[in-house]
């Protein structure tokens, strides 16, 4: 009798809906990653170094994020002004 295993990485389901939600909770993240930082630079070095590094590659990801955002209001209202200039022209 034999027992068949399967072993694969499952699709993570979460309920951030925007850009917008998934850079506060990366700010959050980073903020808290910073905080131990912070707390640890005196006592340990692996520590230190590896929420330091976590830290700044959340605030990076909340900085491409809002650009994001940006982004894409800019692209919205870009296609809302060409199809109001559309809709005047007939």
């Amino acid at each position: 009798m034999s027992v068949k295993l399967n072993h694969h990485a499952q699709p993570i389901k979460t309920n951030v809906r925007t850009n917008i939600e998934a850079s506060f909770i990366e700010l959050f993240i980073g903020l808290i990653c910073a905080g131990f930082a912070y707390f640890t630079y005196d006592e340990t070095l692996v520590l230190f170094v590896s929420t330091a590094l976590i830290a700044g590659v959340c605030f990076l990801l909340t900085i491409y994020n809002i650009y994001i955002v940006i982004q894409d209001v800019s692209s919205q209202r870009r296609a809302r002004n060409l199809l109001k200039d559309t809709n005047k022209d007939d």
